[in-house]
C-alpha cells in the first residue's frame, strides 16, 4: 500500500499555513510504532496550536490497518473520526477534546489544525491516582452511554460479531497462515462465535485504546487528543482491551467510577472472540498468543 511517511516531513515547513501570525513549529515524537500522524505543535502570535497530517493516503497492508479499515471503514486520512468526535462526543464527554479550529490543503495534503490542549502524554493508565482512575471510569461510562441515550444505539449492519466474522477470518488467512496457534485458536474459537449473545448497544470506542492518546497533570487525565479512530462499536471491546492496560488495584477503580454511571456489562461470553480479535489486530503488538488469551481477567 502507498502510504506517504516521508521523511522530508520532518522538516516540513507550515508557515504559510499560519502567514504573519506564525512564529516556530516543533515536530512531536511519536509514541509507538506506526503512529498514524504527523503530529506539530505551532506557536503563532495568536498562542499555540497543533497541526496534523496522515502519514496514509490508503490503509497500509498491515493486519490492524486492514482490520479497522474493513470493519469500520476507519481511515485517518479523511480526519473523520476527529471530525465525528468534535460533533458528537465534545459537548458530553468530561474529558477535554481539542476543538478543530480549520482544514487545510496544502501542497496535496490534508492538514487539521486544532487547539493546543495542556498537559503531558500519559505513559500509563496505572500511573493515575485512585481519583482519576475513578474519573477515567466515570467518564468512559458517560461516552459509552451516547451510544444509547444520543445515537439510539446505531448498529450499521446487525450483531457485532457477525459483522466481525468474515473479517476475523480474512485477517487470519492473510496475515496469520503460517500461525499455527493462531489457526489452533481460531478453529476453536469460530464456531462459537454465531451463539454469541446480541449487545445491548453500540458505543464510540477508542479502537486504537492506549494511554498515549490522553494527556495528563500527572494525577488526572486532563485531555483526550487522539481522536482519529473513534468508532462505533459493543462497549464490550473496548472495555476487555483495557483489560491490558489496567493493574488489578486500578481495574477495580475504574470498574467504582464506571458503575457510578451504568453497570459494567457482562463480559464473559464476548472474552474469548474478542480477545481474539484484539490479537488480530495487534492491539498491544505482537504478543505470544497464549499470553494474551490467558491474560488476567480484570473486569
Amino acid at each position: 500500500m502507498h502510504t506517504i511517511d516521508d521523511p522530508e516531513m520532518a522538516g516540513k515547513d507550515l508557515s504559510p499555513l499560519f502567514g504573519k501570525t506564525y512564529c516556530q513549529q516543533q515536530l512531536m515524537a511519536t509514541h509507538h510504532p506506526g503512529q498514524a500522524s504527523w503530529v506539530w505543535r505551532v506557536d503563532t502570535t495568536e498562542g499555540p496550536c497543533i497541526v496534523r497530517t496522515s502519514r496514509f493516503i490508503e490503509p497500509p497492508d498491515e493486519d490492524f490497518w486492514q482490520g479497522a479499515w474493513r470493519l469500520f471503514g476507519a481511515h485517518t486520512a479523511s480526519f473523520k473520526g476527529m471530525l465525528w468526535a468534535e460533533q458528537v462526543l465534545a459537548p458530553i464527554s468530561p474529558i477535554p477534546l481539542p476543538r478543530i479550529r480549520r482544514q487545510e490543503f496544502y501542497q496535496g495534503r490534508r492538514y487539521l489544525v486544532v487547539d493546543y490542549l495542556p498537559g503531558i502524554p500519559l505513559q500509563s493508565f496505572n500511573q493515575l491516582s485512585n481519583e482519576g482512575i475513578t474519573a477515567f471510569g466515570r467518564a468512559l461510562a458517560i461516552i459509552h452511554g451516547i451510544g444509547k441515550t444520543v445515537l439510539c444505539g446505531t448498529s450499521p449492519s446487525g450483531p457485532f460479531h457477525t459483522r466481525a466474522y468474515p473479517v476475523m477470518e480474512y485477517l487470519v488467512s492473510r496475515f496469520y497462515a503460517e500461525d499455527r496457534t493462531c489457526q489452533y485458536l481460531w478453529k476453536n474459537i469460530a464456531p462459537h462465535i454465531d451463539h454469541l449473545p446480541p449487545e445491548d448497544f453500540w458505543s464510540p470506542i477508542l479502537l486504537d485504546m492506549d494511554p498515549s492518546q490522553f494527556l495528563t497533570d500527572g494525577s488526572q487525565i486532563t485531555a483526550l487528543v487522539d481522536t482519529e479512530l473513534y468508532v462505533m462499536a459493543p462497549r464490550h471491546l473496548e472495555l476487555i482491551g483495557l483489560e491490558y492496560l489496567l493493574d488489578a488495584a486500578h481495574a477495580d477503580r475504574f470498574r467504582e467510577g464506571y458503575e457510578t454511571i451504568s453497570p459494567l456489562p457482562n463480559l464473559c461470553d464476548a472474552r474469548p472472540a474478542y480477545r481474539f480479535l484484539l490479537r488480530l489486530l495487534s492491539f498491544q503488538g505482537a504478543v505470544d498468543w497464549t499470553r494474551w488469551m490467558n491474560h488476567p481477567t480484570r473486569f
